[in-house]
């Protein structure tokens, strides 16, 4: 019987077929895949998308592309990432922008300078990453790495479509009931349903509400309770070896967070992401490997056929020389151009 530790794993863009495995992802995630509702039929819009922007005929402001991780041996759909190429271009995209704000009197001899948040739409345009998640039994072995860097490679083959900057919202911290401190200081006061009913809601597209209802004025920090101030840019605990990931790979924090749980978002500039920056094109040859063979994320296709693994290969000049089986498994041949990034 094969281990856990050495299941081997495709990314590829999802297609129709994919509906309820990804909505079986939806399920599992139990509200971590919060903007994709769980239905069939919504799987199928959204797959529905990737498809037509794959065709070149969806608008700027829907072009988007799921990405799902298959498991070579059994074929199962173990996780999914998704790319949005502009954000907040039809509905506002709103989050909080940590700021400061300075309240000084000469005669009185007092100077404060306060945090404040700002309901904003500051990161209208901007491309997003999102919607990562891997089914249990494939966490601890590099799913959500290959997953996170299959998705540059896939932004790297397809520069023209994306903005100059990328962003990735990650989840903010709960306490041990499951319960986020900053929406139980802020959001809950402003809406009848609770923090997983509001994200259900926008994940049908029920954005107004957002401007409607939430607070018009900057949020003192100083004035909400210390367990909320404490997490505002904070990262859940499931989410540290994430953030690490994308600081490796570009991304840092510019002071903007989620409206309802102050997680951390991340923000970078699209051609300086790793897998953008530096990965290479490089000609595929088939060989049997010896010593010297390093780790390379590749990636061949550069539209349906996109088809991103992890493997064992050895750099030489403009060829990389790769196991046949590893060519297969992204359909390629000696002689296909690929899109390749060392890992190690």
């Amino acid at each position: 019987m094969r281990d856990k530790a050495d299941k081997e794993f495709v990314v590829r863009l999802a297609t129709m077929d994919d509906a309820e495995a990804f909505t079986a992802l939806v399920v599992d995630a139990n509200g971590t895949l919060e903007r994709h509702p769980e239905s069939v039929d919504a799987s199928r819009a959204t797959i529905a998308v990737t498809r037509r922007s794959l065709a070149g005929e969806a608008t700027d402001a829907e072009r988007s592309y799921l990405l799902l991780l298959e498991e070579v041996a059994s074929g199962e759909v173990v996780g999914c990432i998704a790319l949005t190429c502009n954000i907040g271009l039809d509905q506002p995209f709103y989050d909080y922008r940590l700021g400061k704000m300075v309240h000084s009197s000469r005669r009185l001899k007092s100077y404060r300078c306060l945090d404040v948040l700002y309901l904003c739409n500051d990161l209208t345009g901007c491309s997003e990453i999102h919607s990562l998640y891997v089914r249990r039994d494939a966490r601890r072995m590099g799913a959500a790495a290959q997953l996170v860097r299959a998705a540059q490679l896939f932004v790297a083959s397809r520069p023209a479509e994306f903005a100059p900057r990328i962003i990735g919202e990650l989840r903010g911290v709960q306490d041990g009931q499951g319960t986020s401190p900053f929406w139980q200081a802020v959001g809950r006061h402003f809406f009848k349903v609770d923090q997983r009913g509001a994200e259900r809601l926008v994940a049908k597209g029920h954005k107004a509400f957002i401007a409607e209802l939430m607070p018009k004025y900057p949020v003192y920090l100083s004035l909400l309770p210390e367990a909320a101030q404490c997490v505002v840019g904070g990262v859940h605990e499931s989410g540290h070896a994430l953030a690490a990931l994308l600081e490796n790979d570009g991304f840092h924090f510019e002071n903007h967070v989620d409206i309802f749980d102050a997680g951390r978002v991340m923000e970078a500039h699209t051609t300086k992401l790793n897998g953008v920056a530096n990965s290479l094109r490089l000609t595929a040859a088939e060989a049997s490997l010896g010593s010297g063979a390093g780790q390379w994320w590749i990636a061949a296709g550069e539209g349906a056929d996109f088809r991103a693994t992890l493997a064992s290969g050895m750099r030489e000049a403009h060829r990389l020389l790769l196991p046949a089986g590893i060519l297969q498994r992204v359909r390629a041949a000696g002689g296909t151009v690929l899109r390749a990034l060392c890992a190690g």
